[in-house]
C-alpha cells in the first residue's frame, strides 16, 4: 500500500496552574516534542473502505461500523473529509502509532487527532490553517472527553507554551527564556476527573483553606508567566517548588511523585514538581542541560518508567 499522507504532533505537560486553573486561574502548559504520535495514511484497494488502527489503544476502528472503539477520531477523520468536499468514504488504511502513553497526562487524544488531521490533508492535497487544525481537533476532544480546557490541543497544534485561562481560553505565549526540564513518568496511572473531584470535595469541606491555596497557586502561575516573559529565570526554581507545596496541600501528589521529586532534588535539580493531575502521572524536573541523563538514570532507579527531556527555548 502506497503512502499518501504522513504527520506527526507532540506530546504536552502542565508547566503550573493544574487544578487551580479549574477555578479560575492560569495555567501554563509546553509541548513535549521528543515525545510525538504519527498518523500513516496509506492507499487501500478499492471497496476496502477506511481503516484506523491504533498501536497505543490497540484498537482498530471502521467509520459508520459499530463497535466503534475510537468514535472522536472517526468524526475527526469526517470532519476533514466535510472540508475538503470528499464525498464518500475513501480507501485508506490509517496507523497510529508513537511514543505517548495513553492516559499518561501527555494530551494523547489531542495529539492523535492533530496527525489525523494534517495527514489526511496531506493526501487530500487540503490546504488547513494552524486555526482550521486546532478547531477540529478541539472538536474532537470534546467528544473525547465531554468537556476539555482547550490546552492540549492548543499545545500540540501549535507546538509552543500556552497560557490558559477559562474565560478567555488558549494564549500562545511568545517568550526568550531558556530552561531545561527532565519530565518523568511514575507509571501510576489515575483519572482525572477523579483527581479533580477529589479536590472540588475536599475544598466543600474546607473552602477557605482551599480558595485560599487555590488562589496561591494562580498567583504562582502568574508570577511564572512574568517570569517566561521577561526571561527572569531566577525566580522559577522557587515558584514551580512553591507550586508542588500547594498541590501537597490540596492533596493530589501521590508517594511515587514524591520518590521522584525528592531523588531529582538530592540530585542537585533546582525544582521538581508534580505536572498534571497527579495522584499519580507526570513529574516535572527543572535541571541543566548537563544533568538530564544523571537524573533520568537515578529517576529510573526511584522508579520512573520512562523520562524525557524537554526544552523551553
Amino acid at each position: 500500500m502506497s503512502l499518501l499522507g504522513h504527520a506527526s504532533a507532540p506530546g504536552k505537560a502542565i508547566l503550573t496552574g493544574e487544578h487551580s486553573v479549574v477555578y479560575g486561574h492560569g495555567a501554563i502548559a509546553m509541548p513535549v516534542v521528543r515525545r510525538r504520535l504519527h498518523a500513516y495514511l496509506h492507499a487501500a484497494s478499492p471497496g476496502y473502505g477506511t481503516v484506523i488502527a491504533s498501536e497505543q489503544m490497540q484498537a482498530v476502528a471502521r467509520p459508520g461500523r459499530t463497535p466503534n472503539p475510537m468514535p472522536a477520531l472517526t468524526r475527526t477523520l469526517q470532519s476533514v473529509l466535510d472540508l475538503a468536499g470528499q464525498a464518500g468514504g475513501p480507501d485508506w488504511m490509517i496507523y497510529l502509532r508513537g511514543n505517548i502513553p495513553v492516559a499518561g497526562g501527555m494530551g494523547s487524544s489531542a495529539a492523535a487527532a492533530c496527525a489525523l488531521v494534517r495527514a489526511a490533508g496531506d493526501a487530500l492535497s487540503l490546504s488547513m490553517s494552524k486555526d482550521e487544525v486546532n478547531r477540529i481537533v478541539l472538536d474532537s476532544e470534546v467528544l473525547q472527553h465531554g468537556n476539555p480546557s482547550g490546552v492540549d490541543n492548543a499545545v500540540v497544534v501549535w507546538e509552543q507554551p500556552v497560557w490558559f485561562e477559562r474565560t478567555t481560553g488558549p494564549n500562545r505565549m511568545q517568550t526568550k527564556a531558556e530552561a531545561t526540564f527532565l519530565l518523568a513518568d511514575t507509571g501510576v496511572r489515575a483519572s482525572t476527573a477523579e483527581a479533580v473531584a477529589g479536590v472540588a470535595a475536599r475544598r466543600h469541606a474546607n473552602v477557605a483553606d482551599y480558595d485560599r491555596w487555590l488562589g496561591d497557586m494562580g498567583s504562582v502561575s502568574l508570577a511564572v508567566k512574568d517570569a517566561l516573559m521577561a526571561d527572569n529565570m531566577d525566580v522559577l526554581p522557587d515558584l514551580l517548588n512553591c507550586n508542588q507545596e500547594y498541590l501537597r496541600r490540596i492533596g493530589v501528589s501521590h508517594p511515587a511523585c514524591e520518590r521522584l521529586i525528592k531523588a531529582a532534588l538530592a540530585c542537585g535539580a533546582s525544582a521538581a514538581k508534580v505536572s498534571g493531575a497527579g495522584l499519580g502521572g507526570l513529574v516535572l524536573v527543572l535541571c541543566g542541560r548537563d544533568q538530564q541523563a544523571e537524573l533520568a538514570s537515578r529517576l529510573e532507579q526511584a522508579g520512573a518508567v520512562d523520562t524525557v527531556g524537554m526544552e523551553l527555548s
